[in-house]
């Protein structure tokens, strides 16, 4: 019935993870290889809050893309979701510290139900497209250099536990053909 959307959300996911990819990868420049006579010096505190927030919203599209992606993988990836929960869960609670605002949201429930299952290869490129963003923004949040109360290193310390699950849940369905 939605066969001629499936190649849509493929082109759709890939313009995600390249805009991500591109957006993330300017932050990173930026902060680090801007001249200091062209642009102003900012506080280290403004920068360490930036990548914060950046790290944020990779998260927050990141978990939306592996709740998208419907195989069980042995339960693997769905710890892997709650570990990047978690990581943004203390990102939200370092910004929190810093602004004394809320960043409020709440995730929603359970992606996928009701429809057929996707290809399993499409599930298992979204799995390893995760990995690979989610490794990317746990050294942009190490590089942060405040601690903002214990959250950030919280936050590293649960992206390496989403990570880990992820390449757990490749490995089980490599194992399971």
């Amino acid at each position: 019935m939605f066969a001629h959307l499936r190649p849509k959300r493929g082109v759709v996911l890939t313009g995600a993870l390249l805009f991500t990819g591109l957006a993330f990868g300017c932050l990173t420049t930026s902060v680090s290889a801007a001249p200091p006579k062209k642009q102003p010096k900012r506080e280290p505190q403004v920068v360490s809050n930036a990548q914060l927030h950046e790290g944020l919203h990779v998260l927050q599209f990141t978990k939306k893309m592996l709740e998208g992606a419907n195989h069980d993988y042995g339960g693997h990836r769905v710890a892997a979701v709650k570990a990047v929960g978690a990581a943004e869960h203390q990102l939200k609670l370092a910004l929190h510290s810093q602004t004394k605002k809320g960043a409020g949201g709440k995730p929603n429930g359970k992606a996928g139900s009701g429809r057929k299952p996707e290809p399993q290869n499409i599930s298992n490129l979204q799995l390893a497209d995760a990995i690979v963003i989610l490794e990317r923004t746990r050294t942009v949040l190490q590089k942060a250099n405040h601690d903002y109360g214990g959250h950030r290193a919280a936050a590293v310390r649960d992206l390496g536990g989403a990570i880990q699950q992820l390449k757990t849940a490749l490995k089980y369905e490599k194992k399971k053909r």
